[in-house]
């Protein structure tokens, strides 16, 4: 029973550190007709939801980070979110970027060993040949 209770604490420890480790923000950005929205990012999931309401929402759930820096700029045009790695530290961290986006608005994604998640996608979804190992994306209504 001693063992199991040491194991028990040691369990819990760790995910109390993973928990401290973990961050999670929300950005709100109004938006009124059509508009673009773009994200940089690197060895991160986007998940990217259409939905009805005039605004851009990004839940940035980073781990390490401690290890991100993050940018966001707004203007007539679009939206903007960068979130880059800082040297060292940075390649201990990961993140997940949850996007809802209004069905008018163009997406432009930049990633650096990424994943993409588009939930609800009606459409023609274009994926040309790459060059090596790299995607190249160009979507389709």
């Amino acid at each position: 029973m001693q063992r199991l209770n040491t194991l028990w604490q040691a369990v819990s420890a760790a995910s109390t550190v993973a928990e401290i480790a973990r961050q999670s923000q929300t950005y709100h950005f109004s938006v009124s007709g059509p508009v673009s929205f773009y994200l940089h990012s690197e060895n991160a999931e986007v998940r990217v939801t259409r939905w009805a309401q005039p605004q851009i929402e990004v839940t940035a759930q980073l781990q390490a980070a401690f290890g991100w820096r993050l940018a966001t700029d707004q203007d007539e045009v679009g939206v903007y979110f960068v979130a880059k790695r800082r040297a060292l530290v940075g390649s201990l961290s990961s993140a997940v970027f949850s996007v809802l986006v209004p069905h008018d608005t163009y997406l432009i994604l930049k990633l650096t060993d990424g994943r993409v998640l588009l939930n609800g996608v009606t459409g023609t979804l274009h994926l040309p040949p790459s060059s090596g190992d790299e995607w190249h994306v160009q979507g389709g209504a």
